[in-house]
């Protein structure tokens, strides 16, 4: 599951139920669907739900921090073991109405029993005996019925124990002599993960030519943690710089060697043999240099190295400064050989001697780095408190994106009151594995292992992130009492970043093509309350889990009144828009109906005034845009007003005005009008008539 580039056998097998217009009728049909990549976060995830998602799809996270658990193996309680671990658990027996292969049933197959997780979900329950008491159903072999749940394991814990692996042949080996006698190399299809060096040669008695002892010798980066690779370099925060640095060799000493000859004494030839014996006294091997940058790494633990000064008392942080660096390793081995070599004969002289020399090879491998930080980037969320519709605008100042001298933001994070949302960034990381298998080399042989991704497994897949842009997106808590929609309305557009290559197992369709990168972010939180003067509290982390500046501002809406007033002999209609305290709104545009000009706009006084066309004045006050940047924002308002003067009136218009009303309380306010004009309109045919 963790290795996002694995194959999927299980991909677009998944079918859906829809429902499909067709000639005037609706019909049933299923379709396989592609699944998507899954959001890694930082609760865990229900064994079955990982079985589907390690067969279907692919995971991903979107910041690059936190102790992301993931199940790694079964795990089995009975069900009283489970109720003595967890404390009397909630249960539930549900009858089964069709056969499902998929769900755990009862020792009778008429049940399906499942026990309340501590993290919310149900775990299943096998082979429970059930019995009904009137109307319960109830478990009676909690001693023998086994709840299947998983044990967990934390992606960073995953990581180590990969480079555990490598290292059993080397720095973790049992014993000099195992370390000496295999090297276990990573290959990505045929390739060396690592390139591998062959080095410290020695000279050959008695035979020409040279001999070389260290064989399969390499030193690489597996990941840089927390840190991503992207475009040709890893990237990671300037704080503290972390690497995983694997190695491996071997040594193959000189077979002994014999060779027959002959030496003269008189006239006589006498045969001897020359021989030459190699004994391996000592080999030493490790890794003596881990740089970033300038900085000289500290060794904490088998091949992980930082750039923390963990010996000091306080465990003294190294900043490496934001931009682009070095990061190299160093390998070192020494071989002590010993030869014992001479000439053995009957008649001819015979001598040997005993030589010691001391050979070494030393390996360089390094990669780029770039550090960011998000210290330039600040985060301005401003809040427009309206009822039932919160306004929210969100502004990036600084770099974002994963570039020089910036870290890019894992999302921003908003509460009005009850209301929680989240504007998430399109940064999305995908773990990935280098290799697809090992091999395991020895004087004698070399053998090939698959690198698996399964806990347990001799040599666990080589992970390290990649990133994939994709796009920004709101978020909503949603209680079961409350429903929030979200709806976008203004962005401004900086640039954007280039979709970046992912193997191809990976179904990431917003990859494709280009994100982008906003400057401002804003759209209206719409929700069932109607609730004004919330709590507002906002923050915002970078994607390695640090908090960035974050300023907020919040603006209240306020009540406004709107009132009409006709004067018949002017023919003219003054509109007066006020706050709830009677202060003048001046400068705000008033949508008008039934008169010559459709919009006034209020003077300091709040007034305005224009010349009426029919008997219904009807005014719109659509409340202040939050772009307005005024010093006081109000809320929309209506009002209309009806006039004594005799006008003829066609009834489209009226039945116009009404399909115009917009809230209970207007329309019954406007019939009461209406009730009024027809009063007047009824005088008027009267008189006409006499």
């Amino acid at each position: 599951m963790l290795a996002s580039n694995d194959i999927d056998p299980g991909r677009g097998s998944s079918t859906v139920l829809l429902y499909e217009y067709e000639n005037g009728a609706i019909r049933e049909v299923n379709r396989t669907v592609v699944t998507q990549p899954v959001q890694l976060q930082d609760d865990s995830i229900r064994p079955r739900d990982a079985l589907v998602i390690a067969t279907e799809s692919d995971m991903y996270q979107t910041g690059l921090h936190g102790r992301v658990t993931v199940p790694y193996q079964d795990r089995w309680y009975t069900l009283e073991e489970w109720n003595r671990k967890w404390g009397q658990r909630a249960l539930r027996i549900i009858p089964i109405y069709g056969a499902d292969a998929t769900r755990a049933t009862d020792t009778e197959g008429k049940y399906t029993v499942e026990v309340r997780n501590p993290n919310g979900w149900w775990n299943p329950v096998y082979d429970a005996e059930v019995e009904r008491t009137g109307n319960t159903l109830n478990v009676t072999n909690p001693e023998t019925a086994m709840v299947h749940t998983a044990e967990y394991q934390t992606v960073i814990e995953r990581k180590r124990e990969i480079i555990h692996s490598l290292l059993q042949h080397s720095e973790l080996a049992p014993s000099e002599a195992a370390a000496r006698n295999t090297a276990v190399v990573p290959m990505d299809n045929g390739t060396e993960v690592f390139p591998t060096v062959d080095g410290a040669s020695t000279s050959l008695v008695w035979r020409s030519g040279s001999h070389v002892l260290v064989r399969d010798a390499y030193v690489g980066f597996i990941d840089v943690t927390p840190g991503v690779w992207y475009r040709g370099r890893y990237v990671t925060h300037s704080g503290q710089v972390n690497t995983h640095v694997p190695w491996d060799y071997r040594i193959e000493v000189p077979s002994d060697y014999s060779e027959s000859g002959s030496c003269t004494i008189g006239n006589s030839t006498y045969p001897l043999t020359r021989w030459a014996d190699y004994q391996l006294i000592d080999s030493n091997a490790s890794v003596v240099n881990v740089t970033a940058g300038d900085i000289t790494m500290q060794r904490w633990g088998p091949g992980e190295w930082t750039t923390l000064n963990y010996t000091s008392p306080d465990s003294e942080p190294r900043p490496l400064p934001v931009g682009e660096h070095t990061m190299a390793a160093q390998l070192r081995i020494e071989v002590e050989l010993e030869k014992h070599y001479g000439v053995s004969s009957s008649r001819c002289s015979e001598w040997d001697r005993l030589e010691q020399e001391s050979r070494a090879v030393t390996i360089n491998r390094s990669v780029p780095i770039e550090t960011v930080n998000s210290d330039d980037l600040e985060i301005d969320v401003q809040v427009f408190d309206r009822p039932g519709e919160d306004i929210v605008s969100v502004t990036w100042t600084g770099e974002q994106g994963l570039a020089a001298g910036a870290a890019g933001w894992e999302y921003v994070e908003v509460h009005i009151g009850e209301k929680t949302m989240y504007v998430t960034a399109p940064w999305r990381f995908f773990s990935v594995a280098r290799n697809t298998h090992v091999e395991e080399r020895t004087r004698e042989r070399t053998s090939e292992l698959n690198a698996s991704h399964s806990v347990g497994a001799r040599y666990p897949a080589l992970l390290r992130y990649r990133m994939s842009p994709a796009t920004v997106e709101v978020q909503a808590e949603q209680s079961a009492a409350q429903h929030i929609w979200w709806e976008t309305t203004h962005v401004v557009e900086t640039g954007s970043v280039a979709a970046t290559p992912l193997p191809e197992t990976i179904v990431a369709t917003e990859n494709a093509e280009p994100s982008p990168l906003y400057d401002q972010y804003g759209g209206i939180l719409k929700s069932t309350d109607t609730v004004t003067g919330e709590s507002v509290s906002v923050g915002a982390i970078d994607v390695w889990g640090f908090p960035i500046q974050t300023t907020q501002t919040v603006t209240r809406y306020e009540r406004s009144v709107l009132n009409v007033t006709i004067d018949d002999a002017a023919g003219t209609a003054k509109i007066s828009l006020r706050d709830d305290s009677g202060t003048p709104i001046s400068g705000r545009p008033i949508h008008l109906e039934g008169t010559k000009a459709s919009v006034v706009t209020t003077d300091s006084s709040g007034t305005a005034t224009a010349e009426i066309t029919n008997p219904i004045v009807q005014a719109r006050f659509q409340g202040d845009d939050w772009r307005a940047g005024t010093d006081r924002y109000y809320l929309s308002t209506q009002a209309l007003a009806v006039s004594t003067t005799p006008v003829v009136v066609a009834a489209i218009q009226i039945v116009g005005y009404l399909n115009d009303a917009i809230s209970n309380v207007a329309l019954f306010t406007e019939w009461l009008a209406l009730g009024v004009f027809a009063m007047f309109w009824a005088r008027f045919i009267c008189r006409r008539v006499d």
